[in-house]
């Protein structure tokens, strides 16, 4: 039974972790340290609750350790679970402070009751708790209260995780059901859920691009610039920010590094060359994860596949041929030629791939560098010093807290973080990346606010010139309107304006309409035509369209009291979750979060 428990342990372990708003921390019997204040070990504090080091050092262990468990082949991203831990940490704590303050808590009769009683579907359809294919509770009983359970540390482990997983949803069904009871619908909220699912239309239209009016043909003003800022500046909101700029040192492999790996190449030709054999050399020692499982095969080809050095050298060789050593931007390559086919001039080869990579002497040496344009920037400052190496410094621009870096990418928001700890002209310790090695400066911090028309005149330049397209191609199709208007046939109206009736439909309030998007001003129009009206022009993100009612089903009275129960219990249904949903965002945004963790990792 062990073993067997012991293979479903992943499975029972991954839905604690999903039982309680998607986390992946789940109890390991270690404190968090404390209820209060900050130490020099703290990770975090939360609500006043300390995160201390050890505690965060043991919860990424466990994540890292199951992570493994469940993928044998998973790659160490350090940063990533960083990032995935605090985050899991921070919402487990929060909600259970919410939950403590609102005395929402399960006894332990209940739990023992329900894990008892009521296993969840993943634990009755293990087979160590099946008999003749069907769950049986007897059994699951008899292994909850042998003794023995106890004394195996992987069973005691796993029903530790099982009544987690049920407090979890126990607390969870109890702060929805407080939830529930403010959720109410009334029957006008019903027959509009009823329409927006059942009432259908199809509709003509012609759709005028924005793009049919030439740039060109657009002019902004200063006064209509500032006056669309104005009405949209609630998109340009920001948080407190800090701004950065930073300098790079490519992690690139020298020419020393380059020959070191063709000289490994050479020997792999030479052991060829006594004998061994290709494809079980490729499946050893290649670096093409695509191939190498096969031997280095890859597959039939013919002129123009490869790069240019790859396919001249292929194309050299006689059936049965290995290369000599071939450089192209992927590495070095041997390649062996296996068959030429008749069919237009391919051919099948294998390869062994050794990817060219930055030497130890190498990383070494760039990290060396950066750290001694580090103690310039801090001697001197950081754009003289960057002046100074011939260095080109990058202006990063503003970042809210825990935002990766641009241009440098995922694992930097530990830097922006400790920028928020620290005063204009600060240098930060010397970061690295998968592409580069990295020096950043605190150049400025600002608070939450808007963004300035002037920093974000780009962004409002492109708005306002889509928008003023799309108001032109509305008033070419103005014309074609007034003609329908006028009797003209739809159809020919359009044609002779050179565009195409399209048709879309039939689809509800709700659906989404393909080429029109779902819930906007097209859909809207739509289900307010009557049989055969034709629409106001309809300004659109893209364009403008001009719609034709062709079909609108009528309302089902029966089918509408029929369905109005089930209706009524999904919308309910649908509120709740929206409900939970808006007490978890509030408890998040009012929670009080001070972040550490860029004192102990990078991130």
């Amino acid at each position: 039974m062990m073993t067997k428990l012991r293979e479903s342990t992943g499975i029972i372990m991954w839905i604690v972790i999903l039982a309680f708003i998607g986390l992946i921390v789940v109890e390991w019997g270690a404190d968090y340290s404390g209820t209060s204040g900050k130490g020099t070990d703290a990770v975090g504090v939360i609500n006043g609750k300390s995160v201390s080091l050890s505690y965060f050092r043991d919860a990424l262990r466990n994540a890292a350790r199951q992570r493994s468990r469940e993928d044998k082949r998973a790659q160490s991203d350090e940063g990533a679970l960083v990032r995935e831990v605090w985050g899991a940490i921070v919402n487990n704590t929060i909600v259970r402070q919410e939950l403590a303050r609102l005395e929402i808590e399960i006894s332990d009769a209940e739990l023992v009751h329900y894990t008892q009683t009521q296993p969840p579907p993943a634990v009755q359809t293990m087979e160590v708790f099946q008999s003749e294919g069907e769950f049986d509770l007897a059994l699951y009983q008899a292994f909850l209260n042998d003794q023995s359970t106890y004394t195996q540390p992987e069973n005691k482990y796993f029903v530790l995780q099982l009544e987690n997983l049920l407090q979890n949803q126990l607390v969870t069904h109890r702060l929805q059901k407080m939830l529930m009871e403010t959720v109410r619908v009334t029957p006008p909220e019903v027959l509009q859920y009823y329409r927006d699912k059942t009432q259908k239309v199809t509709v003509d239209y012609v759709f005028m691009p924005g793009t049919s009016v030439a740039a060109e043909e657009v002019e902004i003003t200063e006064a209509e610039r500032e006056a669309h800022y104005d009405e949209t500046s609630h998109q340009y909101l920001h948080a407190d920010q800090v701004r950065l700029i930073y300098a790079t040192f490519p992690r690139q492999a020298s020419a020393d590094d380059s020959a070191a790996v063709a000289a490994e190449a050479q020997r792999l030709l030479e052991d060829i060359a006594a004998g061994s054999d290709f494809a079980e050399l490729a499946e050893a020692m290649s670096e093409d994860e695509v191939s190498a499982a096969n031997g280095g095969d890859l597959g039939a080809f013919g002129l123009g596949a490869m790069v240019k050095s790859f396919e001249e050298a292929v194309y050299a060789l006689e059936v049965g041929e290995v290369s000599d050593p071939v450089q192209t931007r992927h590495g070095w390559h041997l390649i062996k030629l296996e068959e030429r086919l008749e069919d237009d001039d391919q051919l099948r080869a294998r390869h062994i791939l050794l990817k060219i990579r930055p030497s130890q002497d190498t990383e070494d040496a760039l990290f060396e560098r950066a750290e001694a344009f580090r103690s310039l920037a801090i001697e001197r400052g950081f754009q003289a010093a960057a002046d100074a190496e011939q260095i080109q410094a990058r202006d990063g621009g503003y970042y809210e807290r825990a935002s990766p870096v641009r241009g440098l990418g995922q694992g930097t928001s530990w830097v922006v973080n400790l920028l928020f700890d620290s005063e204009p002209g600060f240098v930060s310790p010397v970061g690295s990346v998968q592409s580069a090695y990295f020096v950043a400066h605190l150049q400025d911090k600002r608070p939450e606010g808007e963004a300035s028309l002037e920093e974000v005149r780009q962004r409002v330049d492109i708005s306002l010139k889509n928008s003023k397209r799309a108001e032109l191609a509305g008033r070419k199709l103005e014309d074609i309107r007034d003609k329908v208007l006028r009797g003209g046939a739809f159809g020919d109206v359009a044609g002779e304006a050179g565009l195409e009736v399209l048709t879309a439909g039939p689809f509800a309030r709700a659906d989404f309409v393909p080429d029109i998007g779902r819930s906007n001003a097209f859909v809207g129009v739509a289900l307010r035509l009557e049989s055969g009206q034709l629409s106001d022009v309809v300004a659109g993100a893209r364009g403008a369209y001009l719609l034709k009612l062709v079909e609108k089903n009528d309302f089902d009275q029966e089918d509408f009291q029929t369905s109005k129960p089930a209706l009524e219990r999904e919308l309910l249904d649908q509120r709740q979750r929206e409900a939970l949903q808006t007490w978890l965002t509030q408890v998040y945004e009012t929670a009080q979060i001070e972040d550490n963790r860029h004192l102990n990792y990078r991130f």
